[in-house]
């Protein structure tokens, strides 16, 4: 008995790339299916009570400033997944302990201590009376009895501030107009 013959057609390189080509974009539509099913849910639709006005489509709605994580202190991002079953905690503030209480305590002397130095190099003492400069206190107490007798006088550090004119106020300063004081008839001042 013969066999029947069937016709066999020659290869074609392009339905051949054509098969390839249909085959690959089956294994990426697989692929992206996978994806989307594995994806994390964003924090819009998890966390929808922080975000009840944003709209996925066009990205508005989101509140301003954007939450924060009470546990990593991160911020919550509407499109992105934040997992806060996983993240780290960050202390906020620093635990104060005695050593450190003692670091700081001496830290705090050491600058008082440069200060006062500095105070006392940059400063030299003179007569609030005459103005004359007085480094030792005994010269001052001499000064003082010799040349200012029966006037209390006593040393002056630091000039803050200048006054040059006699009403007793500082330079630069105006004084304020200064009114008549009257309250009403039955307070016993007799008004103008």
């Amino acid at each position: 008995m013969a066999l029947p013959i069937v016709y066999k057609s020659p290869k074609n390189p392009n339905v051949d790339a054509a098969k390839a080509k249909l085959k690959a974009e089956a294994e990426e539509k697989a692929a992206r299916r996978e994806r989307y099913l594995n994806a994390p849910v964003p924090n819009y639709i998890c966390y929808s009570w922080l975000f009840p006005n944003f709209d996925p489509k066009t990205h508005r709605g989101a509140p301003s400033p954007l939450p924060k994580c009470v546990k990593c202190d991160g911020t919550i991002f509407p499109m992105e997944h934040h997992d806060a079953a996983t993240c780290v905690f960050t202390p906020k503030y620093v635990e104060h302990t005695p050593e450190r209480k003692e670091h700081s305590e001496a830290r705090r002397e050491e600058i008082r201590k440069a200060n006062h130095e500095e105070s006392r190099e940059n400063t030299v003492p003179r007569c609030s009376e005459c103005g004359i400069e007085l480094p030792e206190y005994a010269d001052f107490l001499a000064h003082a009895a010799e040349e200012h007798e029966g006037i209390r006088v006593k040393p002056v550090r630091n000039y803050r501030a200048v006054d040059g004119e006699p009403d007793g106020d500082l330079d630069g300063y105006d004084d304020e107009p200064e009114e008549d004081y009257c309250e009403g008839d039955d307070d016993g001042y007799d008004c103008d």
